[in-house]
Protein backbone atom coordinates (compact mmCIF):
# COMPACT_ATOMS: atom_id res chain seq x y z
CA UNK A 1 0.00 0.00 0.00
CA UNK A 2 1.44 3.35 -0.84
CA UNK A 3 1.77 6.24 0.72
CA UNK A 4 1.54 9.41 -1.54
CA UNK A 5 2.38 12.50 -0.15
CA UNK A 6 -0.32 15.80 -2.00
CA UNK A 7 0.93 19.01 -3.23
CA UNK A 8 -2.04 21.07 -4.07
CA UNK A 9 -0.79 24.16 -6.38
CA UNK A 10 -2.51 27.59 -6.20
CA UNK A 11 -1.44 30.52 -7.68
CA UNK A 12 2.02 29.09 -7.78
CA UNK A 13 2.12 28.07 -4.13
CA UNK A 14 1.64 24.58 -1.95
CA UNK A 15 -1.85 24.67 0.00
CA UNK A 16 -3.95 22.87 2.08
CA UNK A 17 -7.79 23.59 2.14
CA UNK A 18 -10.52 22.77 4.50
CA UNK A 19 -13.10 20.34 2.93
CA UNK A 20 -12.17 21.56 -0.31
CA UNK A 21 -13.21 25.18 0.57
CA UNK A 22 -11.21 27.56 -1.67
CA UNK A 23 -12.10 30.30 1.25
CA UNK A 24 -10.52 28.38 4.02
CA UNK A 25 -6.74 28.32 2.09
CA UNK A 26 -3.77 27.50 4.42
CA UNK A 27 -0.31 27.94 2.92
CA UNK A 28 2.51 26.20 3.69
CA UNK A 29 5.19 26.55 1.28
CA UNK A 30 6.00 28.91 -1.61
CA UNK A 31 8.10 26.57 -3.71
CA UNK A 32 6.65 23.64 -4.85
CA UNK A 33 9.80 21.97 -6.15
CA UNK A 34 11.47 22.34 -2.59
CA UNK A 35 8.06 20.39 -1.06
CA UNK A 36 9.02 17.57 -3.87
CA UNK A 37 12.38 17.01 -3.42
CA UNK A 38 11.82 16.82 0.40
CA UNK A 39 9.18 14.00 0.00
CA UNK A 40 11.22 12.45 -2.63
CA UNK A 41 14.21 12.27 0.04
CA UNK A 42 12.04 11.04 2.47
CA UNK A 43 11.07 7.94 0.69
CA UNK A 44 8.00 9.25 -1.80
CA UNK A 45 7.57 6.53 -4.49
CA UNK A 46 4.78 8.88 -6.39
CA UNK A 47 3.05 12.04 -5.64
CA UNK A 48 -0.42 13.53 -6.06
CA UNK A 49 -0.59 16.30 -7.69
CA UNK A 50 -3.75 18.70 -8.03
CA UNK A 51 -4.16 22.04 -9.66
CA UNK A 52 -6.51 23.61 -7.78
CA UNK A 53 -6.81 26.81 -10.13
CA UNK A 54 -7.49 24.50 -12.98
CA UNK A 55 -10.12 22.86 -10.55
CA UNK A 56 -11.82 25.86 -10.33
CA UNK A 57 -11.94 27.04 -13.81
CA UNK A 58 -11.29 24.01 -16.11
CA UNK A 59 -8.31 24.88 -17.20
CA UNK A 60 -4.95 23.66 -15.79
CA UNK A 61 -2.71 26.74 -15.08
CA UNK A 62 0.49 24.82 -13.22
CA UNK A 63 1.46 22.19 -15.59
CA UNK A 64 4.91 23.98 -15.91
CA UNK A 65 5.66 23.20 -12.07
CA UNK A 66 4.20 19.63 -12.58
CA UNK A 67 6.97 19.36 -15.34
CA UNK A 68 9.89 20.19 -13.12
CA UNK A 69 8.84 17.94 -10.20
CA UNK A 70 8.32 15.15 -13.11
CA UNK A 71 12.41 15.39 -13.76
CA UNK A 72 12.94 14.53 -9.94
CA UNK A 73 12.22 11.29 -11.09
CA UNK A 74 9.17 10.99 -9.45
CA UNK A 75 6.44 9.10 -10.45
CA UNK A 76 3.65 11.60 -10.51
CA UNK A 77 -0.53 11.33 -10.57
CA UNK A 78 -1.92 14.82 -11.92
CA UNK A 79 -5.24 16.43 -11.82
CA UNK A 80 -7.22 19.50 -11.26
CA UNK A 81 -8.76 21.00 -14.96
CA UNK A 82 -8.25 17.99 -17.75
CA UNK A 83 -10.95 18.55 -19.41
CA UNK A 84 -9.81 18.12 -22.64
CA UNK A 85 -7.79 16.51 -25.25
CA UNK A 86 -5.34 19.21 -25.71
CA UNK A 87 -4.65 19.33 -21.71
CA UNK A 88 -4.58 16.04 -21.36
CA UNK A 89 -1.55 15.43 -23.97
CA UNK A 90 0.06 18.39 -22.86
CA UNK A 91 0.44 16.96 -19.10
CA UNK A 92 1.85 13.62 -20.46
CA UNK A 93 4.57 15.46 -23.23
CA UNK A 94 5.04 16.91 -19.40
CA UNK A 95 6.34 13.40 -17.81
CA UNK A 96 2.93 13.13 -15.76
CA UNK A 97 2.73 9.63 -14.92
CA UNK A 98 -0.97 9.06 -14.40
CA UNK A 99 -3.89 11.79 -15.70
CA UNK A 100 -6.79 12.38 -12.71
CA UNK A 101 -10.26 13.22 -14.50
CA UNK A 102 -12.93 14.24 -11.91
CA UNK A 103 -15.15 16.10 -13.91
CA UNK A 104 -13.76 15.04 -17.27
CA UNK A 105 -15.54 11.97 -17.45
CA UNK A 106 -18.93 13.93 -17.53
CA UNK A 107 -17.26 14.92 -21.30
CA UNK A 108 -18.42 11.22 -22.81
CA UNK A 109 -16.46 11.57 -25.69
CA UNK A 110 -13.36 13.21 -24.18
CA UNK A 111 -13.45 10.09 -21.51
CA UNK A 112 -14.20 7.86 -23.56
CA UNK A 113 -11.03 9.39 -26.06
CA UNK A 114 -8.84 9.06 -22.85
CA UNK A 115 -10.14 5.75 -22.17
CA UNK A 116 -9.43 4.53 -25.80
CA UNK A 117 -6.02 5.74 -25.61
CA UNK A 118 -4.19 5.96 -22.44
CA UNK A 119 -6.29 3.43 -19.93
CA UNK A 120 -2.90 2.30 -18.05
CA UNK A 121 -2.23 5.96 -17.39
CA UNK A 122 -5.94 7.13 -16.59
CA UNK A 123 -7.18 7.92 -12.78
CA UNK A 124 -10.61 8.31 -12.01
CA UNK A 125 -11.42 10.34 -9.18
CA UNK A 126 -14.54 9.67 -7.05
CA UNK A 127 -15.03 12.80 -4.83
CA UNK A 128 -18.32 12.34 -2.70
CA UNK A 129 -19.69 13.94 0.29
CA UNK A 130 -21.12 10.61 1.99
CA UNK A 131 -22.38 9.12 -0.72
CA UNK A 132 -22.95 11.41 -3.37
CA UNK A 133 -20.27 12.61 -6.47
CA UNK A 134 -19.25 15.97 -6.84
CA UNK A 135 -17.88 17.62 -9.90
CA UNK A 136 -16.03 21.09 -10.80
CA UNK A 137 -13.76 21.43 -8.10
CA UNK A 138 -16.48 19.81 -5.71
CA UNK A 139 -18.89 22.36 -6.24
CA UNK A 140 -21.25 20.38 -8.22
CA UNK A 141 -23.49 17.73 -7.76
CA UNK A 142 -22.73 14.82 -10.54
CA UNK A 143 -25.97 12.94 -10.42
CA UNK A 144 -23.87 9.88 -9.63
CA UNK A 145 -23.58 7.74 -5.63
CA UNK A 146 -20.20 6.17 -5.02
CA UNK A 147 -21.08 2.57 -5.66
CA UNK A 148 -23.45 3.20 -8.90
CA UNK A 149 -20.40 5.43 -10.49
CA UNK A 150 -17.58 2.78 -8.93
CA UNK A 151 -19.50 0.02 -10.90
CA UNK A 152 -19.82 2.22 -14.24
CA UNK A 153 -15.94 3.09 -14.43
CA UNK A 154 -15.22 -0.81 -13.82
CA UNK A 155 -17.27 -1.35 -16.65
CA UNK A 156 -15.67 0.65 -18.95
CA UNK A 157 -12.36 -0.94 -17.94
CA UNK A 158 -11.00 1.38 -15.59
CA UNK A 159 -7.95 0.03 -13.70
CA UNK A 160 -8.03 2.89 -11.08
CA UNK A 161 -9.71 5.52 -9.07
CA UNK A 162 -9.12 7.57 -6.01
CA UNK A 163 -12.17 7.63 -3.56
CA UNK A 164 -11.74 11.74 -1.77
CA UNK A 165 -14.50 12.10 1.47
CA UNK A 166 -14.56 15.40 1.36
CA UNK A 167 -16.03 15.97 4.04
CA UNK A 168 -13.10 14.94 5.57
CA UNK A 169 -10.38 16.12 3.24
CA UNK A 170 -8.16 18.79 5.30
CA UNK A 171 -9.81 17.51 8.41
CA UNK A 172 -7.40 15.33 10.52
CA UNK A 173 -10.33 13.90 11.66
CA UNK A 174 -10.14 9.88 10.13
CA UNK A 175 -11.38 7.85 7.47
CA UNK A 176 -14.57 6.76 7.12
CA UNK A 177 -13.54 3.31 6.74
CA UNK A 178 -17.49 1.73 6.61
CA UNK A 179 -18.17 4.26 3.48
CA UNK A 180 -14.38 2.78 2.48
CA UNK A 181 -14.96 -0.54 2.87
CA UNK A 182 -18.43 -0.38 0.93
CA UNK A 183 -16.81 1.11 -1.84
CA UNK A 184 -13.45 -1.64 -2.39
CA UNK A 185 -15.76 -4.87 -1.50
CA UNK A 186 -18.48 -3.44 -4.50
CA UNK A 187 -15.81 -2.86 -7.41
CA UNK A 188 -13.32 -4.73 -8.58
CA UNK A 189 -10.72 -1.61 -9.51
CA UNK A 190 -7.58 -0.73 -7.36
CA UNK A 191 -8.41 2.40 -5.46
CA UNK A 192 -6.70 5.13 -3.70
CA UNK A 193 -7.81 6.70 -0.54
CA UNK A 194 -7.92 10.41 0.13
CA UNK A 195 -9.13 12.47 2.84
CA UNK A 196 -8.80 12.57 6.94
CA UNK A 197 -5.87 10.70 7.71
CA UNK A 198 -4.91 12.27 11.04
CA UNK A 199 -2.48 10.01 12.82
CA UNK A 200 -0.74 6.63 12.11
CA UNK A 201 -4.06 4.84 13.68
CA UNK A 202 -5.96 6.02 10.28
CA UNK A 203 -3.22 4.24 7.81
CA UNK A 204 -3.10 0.91 9.77
CA UNK A 205 -6.60 0.83 9.76
CA UNK A 206 -7.14 1.21 6.28
CA UNK A 207 -3.91 -1.22 6.11
CA UNK A 208 -5.57 -3.55 7.63
CA UNK A 209 -8.87 -3.91 5.71
CA UNK A 210 -6.80 -6.59 3.31
CA UNK A 211 -8.59 -6.06 0.36
CA UNK A 212 -6.44 -6.69 -2.58
CA UNK A 213 -7.49 -3.80 -5.32
CA UNK A 214 -6.51 -0.76 -2.28
CA UNK A 215 -3.47 0.48 -4.38
CA UNK A 216 -2.66 3.64 -1.58
CA UNK A 217 -3.60 6.71 0.47
CA UNK A 218 -2.90 9.81 0.02
CA UNK A 219 -1.86 12.23 3.08
CA UNK A 220 -1.25 15.86 3.14
CA UNK A 221 -1.91 18.32 5.79
CA UNK A 222 -0.80 15.61 8.42
CA UNK A 223 2.33 15.45 7.12
CA UNK A 224 2.72 19.13 6.59
CA UNK A 225 1.84 19.72 10.41
CA UNK A 226 4.50 17.31 11.39
CA UNK A 227 1.72 14.25 12.89
CA UNK A 228 4.16 11.85 11.67
CA UNK A 229 6.75 11.47 9.08
CA UNK A 230 6.75 10.16 5.61
CA UNK A 231 8.95 7.51 7.20
CA UNK A 232 6.30 6.13 9.96
CA UNK A 233 3.73 6.17 7.71
CA UNK A 234 5.31 4.31 5.03
CA UNK A 235 6.03 1.94 7.84
CA UNK A 236 2.66 1.81 9.50
CA UNK A 237 1.42 1.19 5.79
CA UNK A 238 3.14 -2.02 5.93
CA UNK A 239 2.28 -3.47 9.09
Amino acid sequence: MLIIPAIDLWQGKVVRLWKGMFEKPTFWADNPLEVAKRWKEEGAQRLHIIDLDGAKTGSSVHLRIVEKVCRLGLSVQFGGGIRNKEVFREAIDAGVSYLILGSGIANREFFEWARENYLDRLIVSIDAREREVYFHGWRRRSGWDIESIGIFLQQKGIKRVIYTDIQRDGTLEGVNISILRRLLENIRVSVIVAGGVGDLKDIREIRKLELPHLEGVIVGRALYENKFTLAQAIEASRG
